[in-house]
Parts: structure tokens; sequence; C-alpha cells
């Protein structure tokens, strides 16, 4: 027995009631309760809905629990997200992106001579990078959410970590390497590299972010 419009809205808003504030998350639970009540429902047609929504119910959290299944699916976007990213990144290191990445360095590089402290330098050169995230953590808190609703996909393309971490990362090592600095140029070359990778990971976070909002508005049919 094929649930109706009323029916399908109350399992929609029952599923919303156990604190899953994940769009796309509250539209796969609230299909898999009416695909598997309607099935309960054609083998014994003298239920009644609640007797058939606790049936289904418990039937499934047996298995595995709504906020159990939450978490997984997190863990497996966040593993998804970061191979497609990691696969944006390598390629501005194949021919013919890695020309504009060894320019970058190259550009990088020749600068640090105009300063007489390489450490200095290094602090300017990542404070820059700092700068550069901002607007890849503006854009995705600006597109948290889609038409009022939130969803997990966009949640695991937080950028927050990446955009402090690789700068203070980086000022952190140059520190600690003071006096390495001075007397090895090639560590100069290598911060230089580190630099590089940051900006990469900035432009990619932001292409990322706008190719997974295309996909859920077409997906879903949102504004």
């Amino acid at each position: 027995m094929k649930l109706n419009t009323e029916q399908i809205e109350y399992v929609s808003n029952y599923i919303k009631s156990l604190d899953i504030k994940w769009y796309e998350l509250q539209v796969e639970f609230t299909d898999h309760l009416v695909s598997s009540m309607e099935e309960i429902w054609e083998k014994n047609l003298e239920l009644t809905f609640l007797q058939v929504k606790q049936c289904t119910e418990s039937k499934f959290v047996g298995h595995s629990s709504f906020k159990s299944i939450q978490e997984e699916r997190k863990r497996i976007l966040q593993k998804e997200c970061g191979k497609v990213q990691w696969k944006m990144i390598t390629d501005y290191v194949k021919f013919p992106k890695i020309f504009g990445s060894i320019l970058l360095v190259y550009l990088a590089y020749t600068f640090s001579a105009y300063f007489v402290s390489p450490q200095k330098y290094l602090a300017v050169l990542f404070c820059s990078l700092l700068i550069i995230g901002l607007p890849s953590l503006y854009y995705w808190w600006n597109s948290k959410e889609i038409d009022g609703k939130d969803f997990l996909t966009l949640e695991t393309l937080n950028p927050q970590l990446l955009v402090f971490s690789f700068p203070s990362l980086g000022i952190g090592m140059s520190n600690q390497l003071k006096q390495e600095l001075l007397q090895y140029q090639w560590l100069v070359l290598l911060f230089c590299c580190f630099w590089v990778l940051g900006i990469l990971i900035s432009v990619t976070a932001i292409h990322l972010q706008k190719k997974t909002i295309e996909n859920i508005k077409k997906q879903y049919q949102l504004n």
C-alpha cells in the first residue's frame, strides 16, 4: 500500500524531530522509512498507519541508529571530498598547469632576496597565505545553507582548519629553523613550495565548493 502525501509528510516531520539537521539525510531517511512501511503494509493490510510506522522504526533502529548512520556518512563524505580536492591539487603539478605552480615558487623565492632575514620573509609570506585563504572561508560561510536548508556535504567542505593551520604551521616551522634558514637557501625554496601548496588548497577549495553547490541544487531542484 502506498503512503499518501499527508502520511509521507508525517514521516518527514518525525525524521526532523530526531535532531537530524542535514537535509540530504532527512530525505534519505524519509525515503527509507516510507519504502519499508509500504512493504510491511502491503503484507498486512489490517495494520494501522501508526502500527506500521512503529514496526518499521524498531526494525530500522535495531540494525543501527539514525545518529550512527549520520556520523558514518559524515566520515565517508570527508574522505570523498578529500580525494576530489587532492586530485584537483595534483592537476596543478602536471603539464601544463605545472608551469604556473613553478612560476609562483620562483617569484616567491626571488622576493626573499629583498629581506635580510629569511625567517621574517617567510612570516610575511605565510601571513599573505592567510589573506588568500579568507575568501574560501567567506564563500563557505555564505553558502552553508541553500534555500534555508543545511547540507552535510557542504559542512564537510569547511576550510577553516586549512585556512588557519597552513599559515600558523609555516610560521612556526620557520621560527624553529631560524638559524638553518640563514645557512641553507634550499630551505627557503622548500618553504616557498609549501606556500604554493597552501595557495592551491585555497583555490581548489573554492572550486570544489561551487561545484558541490551546483550539484546539490540540481539534485534537489533548489534555487
